[in-house]
């Protein structure tokens, strides 16, 4: 057990074990203290420390200062008696059985080379007990930037142990030398321990029976914080070190991402790497390819391994799918200027796209079900018809039907893009990506008497209510409030925001007489009726008449008289203790208007309005901005604005590479990225180099001044390049529709700059 200040949750996990394991399979518990203050020794009870009859058997190894977890468990493994090592982390506690599942598996193949794993579950850090129905994982597989992350519908094989609970043979411990002795504090000794095991005649294995809870740190339950730093430099270094080891000629892709640039551009060293080189020689290992297609169902079959990358193009306005990063998932896919081409520059990362996801309606579920962004385990992904399509991380296994995406046609023409297409009629889908109509007004309620919307029966099918009046059992909501002539109609939308449950709310847009989600479902129920939205599940909810939901539809037994609706005099009505609510149209709030000049950060492509390019440099360095479009220059406004004006010698600029920022000379003043880092300003310069904000360089060709792309969080976190931009357009969302709708608006799907990405090569 490596232990790094756990304080009282050491002794926790060593009653734990002792606890569910039959007592005559453990030769001994061993505590790593990695120099915990105060020493764990003076915060565990006597009865441990002296042990005796029915006593843990606990022996404690101590680091005096902290080495982190790597040299914490691999000094427990060196020391440990016992003929099988278990490394769990200091903060868990196993279901009876576990150990009886462990050695089962181990002696399945029949050598010592096994090494096995439990099934995670979750641990409750004030009970010590097991949260039921919690988080739970048993395989992991690694990324191309050695990043890793959890494997769903895993088998008995395991292409990567998440790495904190294992075990293995102590003969295959000395014979595999352990944990690479130059790696430091944690990270990436998961990576190298699981590919050098399948890779030197090894093998990792589920223990079917054998369930772990562990605590997982919580950000809002002080409890579980780590209580050490983790310097990201030194995890970088070792996950590096892995890659370096055991990738082979695939490491040169690790190395693209800018993670790495310490050790690819700027280097540093990754140390000695003889101790690699030793063993390889020593156990015969193979390639990395062998890994690769010893998990071809992981690699292949997903497609992280695409045949070709390409940026998807909408033929009729000619802009290009692009992922917008949010802080966390769901990030926005919608339509940008595209990137690249003669003269354009790299294409963006984030409209770069693949084929990917397994396909579980093919025999094998080879690849692909959908569309992933290339580089990052995020693919499209939508709840319906109506709503906005979003990215999540990729189901690469195939199981997710709101990521089942496919081109109308296989080859090179332009066609529709289609959501959950039809595989027994190839070319056809439930519905298809089109561009987001504007929403001419959004849905609230309002008095009755203040009603200005009324329903439009759909057809002649009509429901006898039990007052014996008839009411329409399709109609649309029309208002009198009028886009180009046209009336509204509502309908349900893709939320804007996170917090809708089902992804939809409702909204008033042109009506259309051939748009089956501007049509209304109803039903009895509850002496009223439910009223389902268009093509979605989703039904309308009042919220006690207080506000107009899209809301899952609740079964009648449940009693929801929040969906319970009366239509009285054409009115959509809800009727609760001593008032009465219609649903009714609400005008936009006002969005104030860009002002023009005003410059933003946007994606890099060759744009009107980002073509600034460095011209009349003096010997001194400095130079003028020229806009190749209108001829102006780059200038001062007023105290920190940025604008295109008059070119004068008052407005010469100035690069410092090493610095990584642009200086407006006369002023003295840095380009900055601003408070909200979407409208660039002038701001005194940092010293000595540059934060992120002022973080800009000149690339003359296709003409930007560029902020630099850069990662946080071990690499888990992208801030991405960005140019300025004088003419910053919005993007265009993008959302799923019937396919007639999307056919009738022109809409053609395209692949543009299609080519095999280096992993392929």
């Amino acid at each position: 057990l490596p232990c790094a200040f756990e304080g009282e949750f050491a002794e926790k996990t060593v009653r734990a074990i002792w606890d569910n394991t039959e007592h005559g399979r453990v030769k001994e518990i061993l505590v790593v203290d990695d120099g915990s203050k105060p020493p764990l020794r003076t915060l565990i009870s006597a009865e441990l420390l002296n042990g005796g009859p029915g006593v843990a058997p606990m022996r404690i190894i101590r680091h005096e200062r902290t080495m982190g977890l790597i040299s914490a468990k691999k000094s427990g493994g060196d020391a440990a008696k016992g003929d099988v090592i278990v490394f769990f982390d200091c903060h868990i506690s196993p279901r009876p059985g576990w150990e009886q599942a462990f050695f089962k598996q181990m002696q399945r193949a029949g050598d010592h080379r096994t090494v096995v794993v439990p099934t995670i579950t979750s641990l409750d850090p004030d009970t010590w007990k097991e949260i039921p129905n919690g988080a739970n994982g048993k395989s992991c597989y690694v990324l191309w930037n050695t990043d890793f992350t959890w494997l769903s519908r895993p088998g008995r094989d395991v292409p990567l142990m998440s790495g904190g609970l294992l075990a293995m043979s102590r003969r295959w411990w000395q014979e595999t030398e352990g944990y690479d002795e130059h790696m430091v504090a944690w990270g990436g000794e998961n990576i190298d321990q699981s590919i050098r095991t399948w890779l030197c005649g090894g093998r990792i294995e589920v223990a079917a029976g054998a369930y772990v809870a562990h605590m997982w740190r919580d950000p809002k339950n002080p409890k579980t914080s780590l209580k050490y730093p983790i310097p990201t430099r030194d995890v970088m270094r070792n996950k590096a070190r892995a890659t370096k080891a055991w990738f082979g000629e695939f490491a040169q892709k690790a190395f693209t991402f800018p993670e790495y640039e310490a050790f690819t551009q700027k280097g540093e060293s990754l140390g000695d790497m003889s101790n690699f080189e030793r063993l390889q020689q020593k156990l015969q290992c193979k390639p990395f390819t062998h890994y690769l297609q010893r998990f071809s169902y992981v690699y292949f079959d997903t497609g992280l391994i695409p045949l070709e990358v390409f940026q998807i193009r909408e033929k009729k306005t000619g802009l290009c799918l692009e992922r917008i990063p949010a802080d966390q998932q769901p990030h926005t896919v919608a339509l940008a200027y595209c990137g690249g081409g003669d003269g354009g520059g790299p294409i963006p990362e984030l409209q770069l796209w693949h084929l990917g996801n397994r396909d579980r309606s093919r025999d094998g579920g080879p690849c692909c079900s959908g569309i992933m962004n290339w580089n990052f385990l995020q693919c499209m992904d939508a709840v319906g018809v109506g709503s906005k399509v979003k990215t999540f991380e990729c189901e690469i296994q195939g199981g997710a039907q709101n990521q089942f995406f496919a081109f109308e046609h296989i080859g090179e023409e332009p066609g529709q893009l289609l959501w959950r297409p039809k595989k027994q009629n190839p070319g056809q889908g439930e519905a298809c990506l089109a561009t987001v109509q504007p929403k001419g007004g959004d849905a609230r309620v309002v008095p009755v008497q203040q009603c200005q919307s009324r329903i439009e029966a759909d057809g002649d099918q009509q429901l006898q209510m039990a007052d014996g009046h008839s009411v329409p059992a399709r109609f649309r909501l029309r208002n009198t409030h009028q886009i180009d002539s046209v009336e509204t109609c509502g309908l349900a939308v893709g939320a804007d925001g996170s917090d809708s449950t089902s992804g939809f709310q409702l909204a008033f847009q042109k009506c259309d007489p051939r748009d089956e989600g501007q049509i209304f479902h109803a039903k009895k129920m509850l002496n009223g009726l439910q009223i389902r939205v268009g093509d979605t599940d989703n039904c309308l909810d009042s919220v006690g008449g207080t506000q107009v939901l899209v809301y899952p539809c609740y079964e009648e037994s449940v009693q929801n008289y929040n969906q319970a609706w009366q239509i009285r005099d054409n009115r959509l009505i809800w009727e609760g203790r001593g008032h009465s609510v219609c649903i009714d149209f609400a005008a936009l709030a006002q969005k104030g208007n860009r002002r023009s000049g005003l410059f933003g950060l946007q994606t890099c492509t060759p744009k009107p309005g980002q073509r600034l390019r460095r011209e009349s440099q003096n010997e001194d360095g400095t130079f003028l901005f020229k806009d190749v479009d209108s001829g102006d220059c780059l200038v001062r406004s007023g105290k920190d604005q940025l604008s295109i004006g008059l070119c004068g010698a008052g407005e010469r600029w100035k690069e410092h590479p090493e610095a990584e920022q642009v200086q407006h000379v006369a002023s003295g003043l840095c380009i900055d990225a601003g408070v909200n880092e979407q409208n660039p300003v002038l701001y005194p310069c940092h010293k000595p180099r540059a934060s992120r904000k002022q973080r800009f360089k000149v690339v003359d060709e296709p003409g930007w001044i560029q902020m630099q792309g850069t990662w946080g969080d071990n690499g888990r976190k992208r801030w991405f390049e960005k140019c300025l931009d004088y003419k910053p357009q919005d993007p265009i969302d993008v959302t799923i529709q019937r396919c007639q709708v999307s056919r009738n608006s022109g809409l053609l799907w395209e692949k543009l700059h299609a080519h095999a990405p280096l992993e392929r090569r």
